[in-house]
């Protein structure tokens, strides 16, 4: 079975909605850190993924490709945002990891 691109958004978005509630639920101020740093890996490698040279910006490829960026980028970015909610600002010892 192959995952179609809104399935592998879907799974990614779900993962990380499961891990930010988690830490709401259970205090576990790690399950939000992690969320954060799925979402800061997938936007760097969205953000240096090389795209062919030989693309016409207006073309119907290039601009499905942004389509599929866009949603990326909000996906990914709940990562980070749910990160700094749930796992940096109501964590008591704010950064204290050990």
């Amino acid at each position: 079975m192959t995952l179609t691109p809104m399935m592998k958004i879907a799974l990614t978005y779900i993962t990380i909605l499961t891990l930010a509630m988690l830490s709401y639920f259970t205090g576990i101020v790690y399950y939000a850190n992690l969320a954060g740093f799925i979402g800061a890996m997938g936007i760097m490698y969205l953000f240096f993924k090389d795209r062919p040279e030989d693309w016409d910006e207006n073309s119907a490829e290039a601009l499905e490709d942004k389509r599929w960026r866009k949603m990326w980028y909000f996906v990914l970015g709940f990562g980070i945002f749910a990160s700094l909610i749930f796992g940096s600002l109501w964590n008591h010892q704010f950064g204290g990891m050990a």
